[in-house]
Parts: structure tokens; sequence; C-alpha cells
């Protein structure tokens, strides 16, 4: 959204930043509270007969309350249902998934961490050939460590296994099929460490990576269980917070309970890791979200209160890309049945 410098606009602005201020009653019809007294003014749009398109710079905005029953030109409450329809489509226009470039990193050697390296012939493994480097410095040959160096089973097998556990699939079941599929004999506890072992890499390399995340974020609940003496089905709550554009998950905290103080905990994090300041952050019908989201990022950005609440899975913008990501995680816990602790 560009920056605002009519006084209208900025007090329309600041009717959209309070929760429940701008209704939709109609297709091209809307209430908007009053700034003044406890009343709703009412909010037409109509567009030329003539035009196919409606296209909404050729809109005719008309509104009941007195300023622009004097003036005849749009008032605050115009603006505030005109900002309100740009950020909905600023919402559904973020939630398309930027396309992400592949950067090759930068290659040093491992010995004194000089950039002054070239290739130096190919090495033939058991596993293909891999290119070999040397370097200008201290002379040191080298390969590229990807990740499963000194590993006894091949990338294949160790990817296939960790694609099979993500996909819900049991440490077990996962065994079995690298038995037959593969003819390769591992037994659970080795991929459990293979888990384990690589969640930690990725997890180092997450929290290097710096998110050039947008302007529109998306944040949900939902449950998990763990175990508890004493408890059949005791079950706490994960909250993400996502990004729209690059879908990078900004935020994963754990809590007992459904409070606007365990809403806050994911929100600060997701502040703390990125320099952005969102437009608009799209939550479910919790209203720990409001007390939550005004409190951390009230008056930071553009828009005074970010906070985009919804009524249903069904009008857009929705928070499907949340929602999907819980499917894809009770995909997994549906198989572990239950944690041991919020730790495992």
């Amino acid at each position: 959204m560009r920056q605002l410098t009519d006084p209208r606009e900025l007090r329309g602005l600041a009717i959209l930043s309070q929760p429940g201020t701008v209704i939709q009653t109609g297709k091209d019809e809307w209430d908007v509270r009053s700034q003044s007294k406890d009343a709703y003014y009412t909010v037409a749009r109509s567009f030329p007969a003539d035009r196919k398109a409606k296209i909404l710079s050729q809109a005719t905005w008309t509104c009941s309350c007195p300023d622009f029953q004097t003036r005849n030109l749009p008032c605050k409450h115009i603006h505030a249902v005109m900002l309100s329809l740009k950020l909905a489509g600023d919402v559904e226009e973020h939630s398309t998934p930027a396309r992400v470039e592949n950067a090759e990193p930068k290659i040093l050697c491992p010995v004194c961490k000089s950039a002054s390296v070239r290739k130096w012939g190919r090495r033939k493994t058991q596993y293909g050939i891999v290119q070999r480097y040397v370097c200008h410095e201290c002379s040191h040959t080298f390969v590229i460590d990807k990740g499963f160096s000194k590993m006894k089973n091949s990338p294949k097998t160790i990817t296939l296994t960790l694609d099979l556990y993500f996909k819900g699939v049991s440490l077990r079941k996962i065994a079995d099929h690298l038995t037959q599929v593969e003819s390769v004999s591992v037994n659970q506890a080795t991929i459990l460490w293979w888990i384990r072992k690589y969640l930690i890499l990725l997890s180092k390399y997450s929290e290097k990576y710096k998110a050039d995340v947008g302007n529109i974020w998306h944040s949900d609940e939902t449950t998990v269980f763990i175990k508890k003496e004493n408890e059949k089905r005791y079950y706490q709550w994960i909250w993400n917070v996502m990004d729209a554009k690059t879908r990078y998950l900004l935020a994963c905290q754990v809590s007992e309970t459904r409070y606007v103080k365990d809403a806050q905990k994911a929100l600060k994090q997701a502040k703390s890791i990125t320099n952005v300041r969102p437009d608009a952050i799209v939550t479910d019908g919790l209203m720990a979200y409001k007390d939550a989201i005004k409190a951390e990022y009230f008056g930071l950005g553009r828009i005074q209160n970010p906070h985009i609440r919804l009524k249903d899975f069904e009008t857009k913008p929705n928070n499907n890309i949340l929602e999907r990501l819980n499917g894809t995680f009770r995909e997994r816990t549906k198989v572990a049945r239950s944690f041991d602790s919020v730790l495992a």
C-alpha cells in the first residue's frame, strides 16, 4: 500500500485500524462505524452500466454521513472501505508463492577458509562421480561435503527415508520398505538417528537464513498430544506464523493454553527474526489474536492495526496456507500417536 497523505484517507485508515469498524452487508454495500458516536453509516458502491469490467477506479461511491451529504466528495468512511478492499486484494496477491531463485553457495577451502579455489579433476565413488577442488592458498584438495560425508548408506537411501518419514510412514514400515524395494537392511534406531541428525542440520541452516519476507503473514494454531502422567488425552497447542509470499515459517511455539500471552509468544518470535512490519496478519476467529497482535504490532507499520480476522473458511482472503501446513503436521502426529515431551 502507498503512503497516505490526504487527511481523509488518514482518518479512514484510523477507522480501519480498529476491529469491527467496516462490515460488508451486501455485494457493494458496507456499514462503517462512526468515530464520534455509537452509530454506523452506510457506504455504497456502483459502476457504470455500460462497462462490462468493474474497475475500482471507475466506481461511484456514496455515504450516508453528513460530510458526504454536504460536500459530495469521498469521506473518511468511503476511504476506510476502499482501503479495506485494497488490503484484501494485497492478501490474495501475496498468497501466491514467490519464485525462489537457486543461489550457488560460495565454495571455501575447509582448511584455510580461502575463496581462491578452482576445479581439480573429478573423483569416482561408489555413489557416483563428484567434483574435486584445489585451494591456491594452501594447495589443499577437497570435495564439497553435502551432508552425507562418512555415511555408510547412500544419499538416495537417506533422503528417501526422510521423505517417507515426513509423509507419515512409521519407522518400522520405512525399514521394511528399504529392505524390500532398495535391498538395504537398516534398523529403526538407525533411521531415527538419521532423522535427528538431518533435522539439526536443517535447523542450523534456517537460523542463519534471513528471511526476505513479504508484508502479508498468516497465523494459526493446532493441537498435539503430549504424554502426561495420569492423563489419557493431554494435548497442547502449536502456534505457527507463516509469510504468504515465501511460505517461510517465521515462528513456531508450543503452549499449554490458548490465551493472549500464548498467541503473543509466536508473534514476538516472528517479529524478532525479520525486519518487516506486516501490513496484514490473517488469523481465524480466535479472540486471543485481537489483543496479541495489537500488543506486538499496533502502530509499528503503515497499517496501525494489521489484524484481519476471518469470519469463515470460504470467504476470501482465507487462511488455507496454514491449514495445509497443519494437515501435513497431523499426518506425522497421527502415526506417532503422541510425544513424550514438548522437545520430542
